[in-house]
């Protein structure tokens, strides 16, 4: 069979696949057909609905900017989706399609590097690219709306110019790109920066130009638009606890459930490295920036979905195409010499493909297949509730929420971050507990006590302590706090299960 056959026949397959993923995470309420993105990118799409509508990137419309993304690109392309009528039951639904696109476009992509770096192998690129297609992480986060895919792309893009075409102004305008998309894509764009450097020192210039100005550019932005330097999720996330706490929680994190993804396919590639004393600056580049998003990943502490998903973090899966197509190599120089051995006994790349499928995305694609996509349940649940604050509150009420994707964004209302991540006070004060990305940060004397939400929409353990035998609030059948002299809320809907 062609190469090209082979390659249309894996992206036909992966398409068909995406679709049916897509589908199978809609739902109905009240008859009408729902899709929703994954909890944090629903934060992103409130910021953008803000912006266009023309009230800025902001959280509540009215109040100050508060930079609670860390996706400033992705944010941007959701506000210009939120330019078209799309219903909002229906716009999630958009952002999937592009990301479906995105993903096709990658194992495109890994299959021409796998291509370039070993042009007479017949395993290479085919391994490369069904192995890519299906590594389950990186399907799930990118079709549940994050900016995984189209980073993942970009410097996938990059790294392919950057081997093949005597182009700098490309690479440097997709490196620039990708660091507009998420700024930490600063780190694989400084070792695709490097790797040029060494290579030919004169092809360097233009994308370290263009990777320095974006990143300062992005800082001063976010400095004269938000009145920081960095995210405020940054500081929610990273700051209140030292290095080694978050390194060790990152440790551990990535033995429980990042090592399966990666450990067989690194230690072969690295076996396959020395044996066969392939010491090029292409190979250093693949291993150099899987490894930097491992050390990142943590760096930072890890995620805070590795329970949900059971396998690799989306800042490691952005470097899992490099170790794949790494793999792919080494692997088609096995499979040579054993077909020079034992001459007619062969195995086939698309065979191969899948037991590495099996070993490193086994579990988890199992786990799908008997209850749908990770956080779904979840997800769904928080749609359903929204509207029904949506349907029992007035529009100027004030809820708070500890989940602030959902709620918010179907709720369409003025809403306080009990977590912190749009909320710089909270995101900015001491961490409580033990370290767990995202999950730690939390004063509910100032934003219960002080701001009075009217509805408190959601529960979390630490909440339950607080609220206990306060005599402000009324815990509803519904499990939801209603504010006692509050004239913004229903209470008898809002005390309704019906939302469930």
């Amino acid at each position: 069979m062609k190469k090209t056959t082979l390659l249309n026949i894996i992206l036909f397959i992966a398409a068909f696949f995406y679709f049916v993923f897509i589908v199978g995470t809609s739902f109905v309420v009240k008859n009408e057909r729902y899709f929703t993105l994954v909890d944090d990118a629903m934060i992103s799409m409130r910021y953008a609905r803000n912006l266009a509508q023309g009230y800025g990137l902001v959280w509540n419309i009215g109040e100050a900017p508060v930079q609670g993304f860390t996706n400033l690109g992705w944010t941007l392309y959701m506000g210009f989706l939120h330019l078209f009528p799309f219903p909002a039951s229906k716009i999630s639904l958009v952002v999937m399609l592009t990301s479906m696109l995105i993903l096709l476009a990658n194992i495109y992509c890994v299959y021409k590097i796998a291509e370039t770096l070993a042009p007479a192998s017949k395993y290479a690129p085919t391994l490369a690219a069904l192995i890519t297609a299906f590594y389950f992480p990186l399907v799930f986060w990118s079709l549940r709306g994050m900016e995984v895919g189209l980073l993942t792309l970009l410097v996938n893009i990059a790294i392919f110019l950057a081997i093949s075409k005597n182009n700098s102004i490309l690479v440097g305008a997709v490196l620039a790109l990708a660091i507009f998309v998420r700024i930490d894509a600063v780190i694989a764009a400084v070792l695709i920066v490097f790797y040029m450097f060494i290579k030919d020192k004169r092809s360097f210039v233009i994308p370290a130009i263009a990777v320095v100005l974006t990143t300062l550019a992005i800082l001063y932005f976010q400095q004269i638009y938000f009145g920081d330097f960095l995210p405020t999720t940054y500081y929610q996330k990273v700051t209140g606890y030292t290095v080694f706490e978050r390194v060790r929680h990152g440790l551990l994190v990535f033995n429980e459930f990042a090592s399966r993804d990666v450990l067989m396919l690194f230690l072969f590639s690295l076996a396959g490295i020395f044996f066969y004393k392939q010491f090029t600056h292409e190979t250093f580049l693949l291993l150099g920036i899987f490894l930097a998003q491992c050390a990142y990943s943590i760096y930072v502490g890890g995620d805070y979905a590795e329970p949900e998903t059971n396998a690799a973090n989306r800042f490691i899966v952005q470097g899992m195409p490099a170790l794949v197509i790494l793999f792919g190599w080494v692997m088609s120089r096995v499979l040579s010499d054993l077909e020079g051995i034992h001459a007619g006994q062969k195995i086939s790349a698309i065979t191969l493909s899948l037991i590495v499928l099996v070993i490193i995305s086994g579990e988890p694609w199992t786990a799908y297949t008997i209850d749908n996509a990770p956080l779904l349940k979840s997800d769904i649940r928080r749609v359903k509730l929204a509207l029904h604050i949506a349907q029992y509150t007035d529009p100027s009420a004030v809820i708070a929420v500890h989940a602030a994707g959902q709620i918010p964004y179907y709720s369409n209302r003025t809403t306080i971050d009990l977590l912190g991540l749009n909320d710089p006070i909270v995101a900015k004060g001491p961490g409580n507990g033990e370290f767990y990305p995202g999950h730690n940060k939390w004063n509910y004397e100032y934003s219960i006590g002080q701001l009075l939400p009217d509805v408190i929409a959601d529960n979390f353990e630490p909440l339950l302590g607080y609220m206990r035998g306060n005599q402000n609030y009324e815990f509803l059948d519904s499990d939801i706090y209603v504010r006692r002299d509050s004239l913004l809320v229903n209470l008898t809907g809002m005390s309704s299960k019906k939302y469930r």
